[in-house]
């Protein structure tokens, strides 16, 4: 999956945040806060071919349900997809 680079992960004040950068940042307006599991999918969108790949490194890492993981990453990808992230 591609991310569109006008968005970068940052640390602000101790929470994991998409940032926008470059013209992104005159047109999109506020910041997104993302926790453990949306950082990890981030991290790794980039890296993998497809959504099960992603569920199936979530299920590994974190050991949650595969239902509960895909739930989460069709969740996350959704709006991403919405706010023209991904």
């Amino acid at each position: 999956m591609k991310i569109k680079k006008e968005f970068e992960l940052r640390n602000v004040c101790g929470e994991q945040t998409l940032v926008p950068v470059g013209d992104t940042a005159t047109t999109f307006k506020g910041l997104i806060t993302i926790n453990n599991i949306g950082h990890f999918i981030w991290e790794n969108l980039e890296k993998v071919d497809t959504e099960e790949e992603i569920v199936s490194m979530i299920v590994d890492k974190y050991k949650l349900d595969p239902n509960e993981a895909k739930n989460d990453v069709d969740d996350f990808l959704k709006y991403l997809r919405n706010v023209d992230i991904i």
